[in-house]
């Protein structure tokens, strides 16, 4: 191959790439307002001012399209938890869960198409959006316990908890009567409560799951899964 031939692929490569972020921005935008279901390949052309067959080109079809705004957005909030590994477990819980907001609000009716199990939802968008929920409750669990590996009783908070997180996001961007914080401040407090639960009733909490514990289990042992950053801010 010539030099020139080289660096003529290299620019039809970027103008690919351009295109193909262009498209996947238009739909993203499209798509948090949007329901899959009455959102055309059409307009989606419209917005990235390309001619609607380069949709097809790079992604296949409107679900193809889709696939990669959620694998995307999951990438993106991927990225802003390994941000939040050097920091405290109280400071990696609000960080995490401004993130996760963020991520809901910027991604309003494909967050709410995933959770209501939509059109437009399949084995793989679920398996990107398990992707995000492992993600978050891996960082919560290494947080609250120095480890990944939950004993069973935290495990099960932990999913239990971020269910209502869930919850709780699709009702504020349904209702529009919180601010951000507001549900954050809530779901930090609702976390409090439920370590609260947690440490009364494994008091080996603290430990991963692969360790046997000897702290006293005594009703009046206090919750081990709550480190102190974090129950200042759930006081």
């Amino acid at each position: 191959m010539t030099a020139q031939a080289s660096q003529d692929q290299t620019r039809s490569g970027r103008r690919g790439e351009a295109r193909r972020g262009a498209i996947l921005e238009a739909a993203g935008a499209l798509f948090a307002d949007r329901p899959y279901d009455v959102l055309s390949i059409d307009e989606i052309a419209d917005a990235a001012g390309v001619a609607k067959g380069l949709i097809y080109y790079y992604f296949g079809s409107k679900r193809g399209l889709f696939l990669a705004v959620i694998e995307s957005a999951a990438s993106a909030l991927e990225e802003l938890t390994e941000e939040y590994d050097g920091l405290s477990p109280a400071e990696r819980l609000i960080r995490t869960l401004d993130g996760f907001l963020w991520w809901a609000d910027g991604h309003r009716s494909a967050f709410h198409t995933i959770l209501s199990g939509g059109i437009g939802v399949d084995d793989e968008v679920a398996a990107f959006y398990r992707r995000v929920r492992t993600r978050l409750a891996t960082a919560l669990s290494q947080g609250l316990i120095g480890s990944p590996d939950p004993r069973p009783v935290l495990r099960v908070a932990i999913d239990g908890w971020m269910s209502f997180v869930e919850g709780a996001a699709v009702a504020w961007l349904e209702r529009g009567d919180l601010e951000r914080d507001d549900v954050r401040d809530l779901s930090v407090r609702v976390l409090g409560g439920v370590l609260q639960a947690v440490g009364a009733t494994d008091p080996a909490c603290d430990r991963p799951a692969d360790r046997t514990s000897d702290r006293p289990t005594t009703p009046d042992a206090p919750p081990a899964a709550v480190p102190a950053e974090v129950a200042a801010e759930t006081a």
